[in-house]
């Protein structure tokens, strides 16, 4: 098996990538099939990007995912609100919730941030965040989510993330998409990951957020679960 990871940017600002694990007779279709996202993304045209292909050598963790479950809200407003409520069902603080969504509007994120729960970010380098690598969703599973209309493509590969970093220990996620148009976003914790549709505006930038539980001195931790997100290949199923 291969992983293979894509990035585009223009200017160096973030564009888009992809990410998904294949069999070997599997890597040019899939590279094509990344190529022509790349270029074809509502964000703008690159003038960088970067395909990368690895052989997975360790072994791979086979993982269900997480129950899907949409919220249909009318408002950014209304949606902000059940995500919160979420999250403090979660035990986050009210300070801490008010951080997250400040970090996802100023923008500019390449990576998620890393946030503990006393409000403290932890990722080393804060430009470029962490990125959960060497992910991929199960053929089934991308069948059974376009389906039956439980998710878009996007929700294939978002399903992939939040399944991988709740299993690594992660309390919970909150993610809203840097697509300008798109405008579901989704909080994801042990208990399901939830679809929130317009828990931003069009125009409106993404981003991504990990909730964690581990204090800002205690750099080891932060380092195993950093090069974990990153390498440990999963496919979810």
């Amino acid at each position: 098996m291969y992983s293979i990871k894509m990035r585009a940017s223009k200017n160096d600002r973030h564009i888009s990538g992809a990410e998904t694990i294949v069999k070997r007779e599997s890597i040019e279709s899939t590279v094509n099939k990344f190529i022509k996202r790349a270029f074809s993304h509502e964000n703008g045209i690159p003038d960088f990007v970067n395909i990368k292909i690895e052989e997975i050598k360790e072994d791979i963790t086979y993982l269900d995912h997480l129950s899907i479950k949409t919220i249909d809200c009318k408002t950014k407003e209304e949606a902000r609100e059940v995500a919160k409520d979420i999250l403090r069902s979660q035990g986050m603080r009210e300070d801490v919730i008010k951080e997250a969504f400040k970090i996802i509007d100023k923008g500019n994120m390449r990576g998620a941030s890393l946030l503990n729960l006393e409000g403290y970010r932890l990722e080393p380098n804060r430009e470029r965040g962490v990125r959960v690598k060497c992910i991929s969703t199960s053929e089934e599973l991308k069948e059974k989510i376009l389906k039956n209309n439980i998710g878009t493509e996007r929700t294939i590969d978002a399903i992939a993330i939040a399944t991988k970093v709740i299993d690594l220990g992660v309390i919970a996620e909150l993610c809203l998409s840097d697509n300008l148009t798109y405008t579901t976003g989704y909080v994801a914790t042990r208990s399901g990951y939830y679809r929130i549709t317009n828990l931003k505006n069009k125009g409106d930038p993404g981003g991504r957020i990990f909730f964690v539980d581990i204090n800002k001195g205690d750099i080891e931790k932060i380092e195993r679960l950093i090069r974990d997100l990153e390498n440990k290949p999963y496919i979810i199923k």
